[in-house]
């Protein structure tokens, strides 16, 4: 595709889809970089660069081994035709399935969904879209999309 809406610093579509692959509705890898044309697609990795900008320690969360598939799964965008969102938990028209999702956290630290929660917000506001944000709090890691309106649980 030509003249992406937004092209990743640090990001790839590999590290975000469920699959892994390089192409998905959403989004495709172009030289190693996420690039999209869907706007939520873009704030989300808009907030995704400003935290690797902080910490390059960012990732997306890695799902339990499913034997079904005979694989586990990142926990970004997620598939519903095939099965993978139910697979990995996720509620029916959740925003993993929108191409706006994400479960993140920082590798090899111990840190509360609470101070992760806040430096997103901090990214998000840099942007100017803090609220547009949902954020889920799950102990050591967080759920954040870019829903639209400001949501929290």
């Amino acid at each position: 595709m030509d003249n992406p809406l937004y092209v990743s610093k640090h990001w790839s579509v590999t590290e975000w889809d469920c699959w892994r692959r390089s192409r998905n509705e959403y989004a495709w890898d172009e030289n190693g970089r996420l690039c999209t044309n869907d706007e939520k697609t873009a704030n989300l990795f808009r907030i995704f660069d400003m935290l690797r900008d902080w910490n390059p320690n960012w990732v997306i969360n890695t799902t339990s081994y499913h034997e079904e598939y005979g694989t586990n799964f990142k926990s970004g965008f997620r598939t519903v035709a095939d099965g993978v969102n139910a697979a990995c938990g996720g509620e029916v028209g959740s925003y993993h399935t929108r191409g706006c999702a994400a479960d993140i956290h920082i590798s090899g630290q111990d840190d509360t969904d609470t101070a992760l929660a806040d430096t997103v917000i901090a990214a998000a506001k840099a942007w100017g879209i803090e609220d547009q944000l949902g954020i889920g709090y799950y102990g050591n890691w967080i759920h954040v999309d870019t829903r639209g309106y400001t949501s929290r649980w």
